[in-house]
């Protein structure tokens, strides 16, 4: 396993990819890596505690479900400063880090009507 060597092929696919971890069946941080010259809002000793506790909990959770609507393509995370998308792959999760702004279409769309419709009638 080339954990390195898949690090550096994530940063130069796609230029907007802040940070790229990936965690074993047993939540063992393999590698954990930001990109030269991006700052991180958190510490290197945060995120790998939350890259090596955040699969159990969520990605596991959300396998729960996989029965009854299929594998799990990838889950995302919108934060105003960044997005996440966690990817299974074998016994290995994957965490991929973009700037806040990539371009998301489809979650933009429902994103905007869901503030629209909430404060109309959810407040």
């Amino acid at each position: 396993m080339n954990t390195e060597g898949f690090v550096q092929a994530m940063f130069k696919a796609h230029p907007t990819i802040r940070y790229v971890g990936v965690v074993d069946g047993q939540y063992n941080v393999l590698v954990s890596k930001q990109r030269e010259g991006v700052h991180s809002p958190i510490s290197e000793e945060a995120t790998r505690n939350f890259v090596s506790i955040v699969p159990a909990i969520i990605v596991d959770a959300v396998e729960k479900l996989s029965p009854y609507f299929g594998k799990v393509g990838g889950i995302t995370a919108h934060y105003e400063e960044v997005l996440v998308i966690f990817y299974r792959i074998g016994d290995l999760t994957v965490l991929i880090s973009f700037e806040h702004d990539e371009s998301t279409p489809f979650y933009d769309r429902v994103t905007e009507s869901f503030s629209k419709f909430s404060s109309q009638y959810l407040s």
